[in-house]
């Protein structure tokens, strides 16, 4: 039953880690077809022309809602709602508020995308560093199950009275439950939000 759900939230997750990626491109192209003198309508067109899916596709419908006569600021809006980015919310917020205050669209399109880049560089930089530490969690959590598995195949007569008493059944389970609360500490420890 939970399978289609996680298979779909595994899906979104990657479309929008696929977005956030072209969009730093798509956000250089903005600013270069700004200073070339290129309405927004017209730049996020040809954004949506040149670029693959999954960017590519969400500008051809902000495109065409513009086209529909939505309001430009609603349009973004909806394109943010639809694909539920964080760096795509920070853009849409910026750019509706350039927009009402008359602010130089290209140089703040230019901003973002830097600021998105250093955010990727910082990202990879504390996954790296952060492996070494869910590597050993995992290794410290299956310790135990190794150790118990090689004396009950070694020595099972000293395994098998222990595991045929109550005291023994408890013990099992206090140790499986000690170390999945273990591994959820360990995972709070080394995940680190940018």
């Amino acid at each position: 039953f939970l399978f289609p759900f996680l298979g779909i939230r595994y899906l979104k997750k990657k479309r929008i880690a696929k977005f956030d990626r072209q969009l730093v491109d798509a956000l250089t192209q903005m600013s270069a077809a700004f200073k070339a003198g290129l309405t927004l309508p017209q730049a996020a067109d040809n954004i949506a022309k040149e670029i693959q899916p999954p960017l590519g596709q969400e500008f051809s419908l902000l495109v065409k809602e513009i086209k529909l006569g939505i309001p430009i600021d609603e349009a973004l809006s909806n394109l943010s709602a639809r694909v539920g980015s964080e760096d795509l919310d920070l853009v849409v917020t910026s750019t509706n508020i350039s927009r009402q205050l008359g602010g130089n669209m290209a140089e703040m399109h230019d901003i973002i995308s830097a600021t998105i880049r250093e955010r990727f560089r910082l990202e990879g930089r504390i996954k790296a560093l952060t492996a070494q530490g869910k590597l050993q969690g995992w290794v410290v959590a299956l310790m135990p199950l190794a150790l118990g598995l090689f004396l009950n195949y070694w020595r099972p007569d000293l395994m098998q009275p222990m595991l045929a008493a109550t005291f023994g059944k408890v013990l099992v389970a206090v140790i499986v439950l000690m170390e999945l609360l273990g591994m959820i500490i360990i995972r709070k420890i080394v995940n680190i939000d940018v």
